[in-house]
């Protein structure tokens, strides 16, 4: 990992050089460190984040590996992309793991917008099921949520209103999301 941050930094050195009157240089350097999987790090109340024995992009959290997904896609979509990439989208067991999510998310969303995690209740109405298959054994609603408005909520995303807590949202709405490796249900 050392030699490959070492060649990419020496890389952007060198093109810094070459086309140091553009602005175009440090979008690269942004995207260089990105494809490291190289986390910024904690601010105020956020947790470090480490790669630990994951993939590249992905993130460890206490034996688990999670991946910040930033294109917008339906949670239908965004269950499929994870599947197919051996994971569901993410189960939420505690509040560390939620703050662990939390600045996952922050780390590539500063402004934190919606967010979908795995959580529906698509096969009935006020039944709350993971889509990793686990059971609810922990939850975090803004207040006033679910609401199930206008009857078309059936699907969570995470960061909503000031609290940056859950809310049921259309499934048809297309949010980013994070995916998270497949887990023994605690």
């Amino acid at each position: 990992m050392k030699s490959t941050i070492i060649i990419v930094l020496t890389v952007c050195a060198s093109l810094l050089v070459l086309y140091s009157h553009t602005n175009n240089m440090l979008f690269f350097i942004f995207l260089s460190v990105l494809a490291l999987g190289v986390a910024s790090p904690p601010g105020d109340g956020e947790v470090k984040l480490q790669r630990g024995g994951c993939p590249p992009f992905w993130f460890n959290f206490n034996g688990r590996c999670y991946k910040y997904v930033a294109t917008e896609l339906t949670w239908a979509d965004a269950e499929l992309h994870c599947v197919s990439q051996r994971a569901n989208l993410v189960s939420i067991h505690s509040l560390e793991e939620h703050n662990f999510v939390k600045s996952l998310i922050q780390n590539f969303d500063h402004a934190q917008g919606h967010t979908w995690i795995g959580l529906s209740d698509t096969h009935k109405e006020g039944a709350w099921m993971w889509s990793d298959g686990c059971p609810v054994d922990y939850v975090l609603w803004d207040k006033g949520q679910p609401d199930n408005f206008r009857g078309i909520e059936d699907c969570v995303d995470k960061n909503y209103g000031e609290s940056l807590k859950w809310n049921d949202a259309s499934c048809s709405n297309a949010f980013p999301s994070v995916c998270a490796s497949r887990i023994l249900c605690p």
